[in-house]
């Protein structure tokens, strides 16, 4: 797995300053150059990279190695730009589709205009997407930030400024063979640490004579500079330890044993920091599903748990809420996201369990109510997942993914009522039962809802049946039936409340 160390470089002199200023300066039109040519040049068989390296080394002054980072990170946005054409026109595809359904079922007077305009500018937009994949073009991008452009375009920030906000950036991958990393490289002096930088500046090292009558090529020789970096390490202020995970020792290892690290230089408010890439070593893992398994079902304001044993039966169940996870801001969330991880890994690591999740993959598809497209957009589950995954591959607990559907369909109406909990519980023991491979029965009660349909087709009275096969194709008839019972009720409150009506309305 890798991981991000955010170091400072701290008490830079001011020539060293203005040197790395202006190498960020030369590097990022050098990655702005090479994406209009990777992008012009995506389906021409005759294009090779390696000539565009040349031409930036010798257009931007940029060594070898420096030329072919910007054009690795010029191609790794545009990957990014085409997954993302992709994604939009799934997205779109699927609002488009919502719509044309609520119009076959049938629409209010009051609102059918409204629904008109929503699909007018849904399909607006998926023939804009879908013009740039037929033309085989790419949205165009804005670097530096769309804000800053904005600013400019309105004269808020002067032309200095927006340039100095564009080319902030200077990266430098990492290499095996050269030691670690050749143009940013971390070095240990006298016990302190400093940034070894290679600057554009070099002089050209004189050929010499060999013993056949040749001379060697001319090789330049650049120059090097030293600035101290700040690695951090987060202690204590009552007890002086370590709080969290202690990524120092972890990246000096890494430079220790010479392994490939990648170094991000960024001027942030007038701040130069360091975001050191590196790999981290695997811990053994100690907490695994042999006994138990927690299955945790991610929420906008918390996580719950719920453990169970190797044979599939219930333990325990919890809920981790904190309803600030709705209305705090970026740092602050990333915070208390990583709070609710801490205390389900010290869950975990208390019973010796592995801790099992959903492979969620969200595809904003559809529109919804504004208090429901809040409420999701608020939803930080990449955070939630991540932070998690990450912190069980530190402490060495099993990670385990499985897929999310039906689980809490399956939860509602399988085991809320039989353990006295709420949906999200219920879903994340079906997540915990889904990691160890058992299957979910549609109980006998629910076999009812598999007997012919009456339904009327042109004023004939027809039954249509609905078959009993598979596990998820079940689940799924069973959540149909149970929405042409409930209609407008069809929700977990009112099921988990209603359960015994809805149970005579089942067997009638």
């Amino acid at each position: 797995m890798k991981v991000t160390s955010r170091c400072l470089l701290y008490n830079p002199s001011v020539e060293h300053f203005q040197i790395i200023v202006d190498m960020m300066e030369h590097f990022c039109p050098a990655k702005h150059y090479a994406y209009k040519r990777l992008e012009e040049n995506r389906f021409n068989a005759e294009f090779k990279i390696y000539n565009l390296d040349k031409i930036i080394s010798k257009k931007y002054s940029l060594n070898s190695r420096q030329s072919k980072d910007a054009i690795e990170q010029a191609r790794q946005t545009l990957i990014s730009q085409e997954k993302l054409l992709d994604l939009n026109i799934t997205e779109y595809e699927g609002k488009v589709e919502a719509i044309l359904k609520k119009f076959d079922k049938g629409v209010k007077t009051e609102k059918r205009q409204g629904l008109i305009s929503k699909l007018d500018k849904r399909l607006r937009k998926l023939c804009t997407y879908l013009d740039y994949k037929r033309n085989n073009t790419l949205p165009s991008i804005i670097f530096g930030g769309k804000d800053n452009f904005y600013k400019r375009c309105k004269d808020l920030i002067s032309k200095e400024e927006y340039q100095r906000r564009r080319n902030n950036q200077f990266v430098s991958r990492g290499d095996k063979t050269k030691k670690g990393n050749p143009n940013l490289r971390i070095v240990i002096k006298n016990g302190e640490s400093f940034l070894e930088i290679t600057t554009l500046e070099c002089n050209v090292k004189e050929p010499r004579l060999k013993t056949d009558g040749t001379y060697t090529k001319l090789k330049p020789i650049y120059k090097k500079i030293l600035t101290p970096i700040y690695i951090p390490q987060k202690l204590s202020k009552k007890t002086g330890k370590i709080n969290g995970f202690d990524y120092k020792p972890a990246l000096l290892t890494q430079v220790a044993k010479e392994e490939p690290y990648q170094v991000e230089l960024l001027i942030k408010e007038g701040k130069m920091y360091a975001h050191v890439t590196f790999n981290l070593d695997k811990t053994d893992l100690i907490c695994t599903g042999h006994n138990y398994t927690i299955g945790i079902d991610t929420n906008p304001d918390g996580l719950a748990l719920t453990m169970i044993d190797n044979n599939g039966n219930y333990k325990w169940h919890h809920y981790l809420k904190n309803s600030e996870l709705l209305t705090a801001r970026g740092n602050r969330r990333t915070n208390l996201c990583g709070e609710l991880v801490k205390e389900a890994i010290l869950t975990a690591q208390t019973y010796c369990s592995a801790i099992a999740v959903e492979d969620l993959k969200f595809i904003k598809d559809r529109d919804v109510h504004s208090k429901i497209a809040r409420k999701t957009a608020q939803f930080c589950y990449r955070v939630l997942l991540c932070t998690l995954e990450s912190a069980c591959y530190k402490n060495g607990v099993e990670f385990i993914k499985v897929k999310p559907q039906y689980t809490s369909k399956i939860g509602l109406y399988k085991y809320c009522h039989q353990f006295g909990m709420d949906v999200h519980n219920g879903a994340a023991m079906v997540i915990a039962r889904r990691s160890y491979g058992f299957k979910e029965k549609v109980p006998r009660l629910y076999r009812n809802l598999f007997k012919p349909i009456p339904t009327i087709k042109k004023e004939e009275l027809i039954y249509e049946n609905i078959n009993y096969s598979n596990e998820w194709s079940n689940w799924s008839n069973v959540s149909k039936r149970m929405k042409m019972i409930l209609q407008k009720d069809c929700y977990p409150r009112f099921f988990i409340e209603n359960r015994k009506n809805i149970k005579d309305m089942i067997l009638a």
